[in-house]
């Protein structure tokens, strides 16, 4: 009968070591997933935003044009300078 090899307390300790480092970095690849998401759906919801003030800005433009006419608003005084 053949005699059983075992490995060294310390080689046995260096495959644990790495086996808990893989699974540390295993988990954080997994948090790193999550916060990808959570990025991508909060950058969808500003895009969602932005879409809303471009609308809402289009209407306000086309409101002010009717009322004063075609110009460029001074944004400190409100103050609007025809456009010629």
């Amino acid at each position: 009968m053949e005699e059983k090899k075992t490995l060294t307390p310390e080689e046995l300790q260096l495959i644990k070591d790495m086996q808990i480092q893989y699974n540390k970095v295993i988990l954080e690849i997994g948090s790193i997933e999550i916060q990808l998401v959570e990025l991508k759906q909060n950058k969808e919801t500003l895009l969602g935003i932005i879409k809303e003030i471009n609308v809402k800005e289009s209407e306000l433009v086309k409101t002010l044009e009717q009322k004063y006419g075609k110009g460029s608003i001074d944004i400190n005084t409100g103050e609007i300078s025809p456009i010629i």
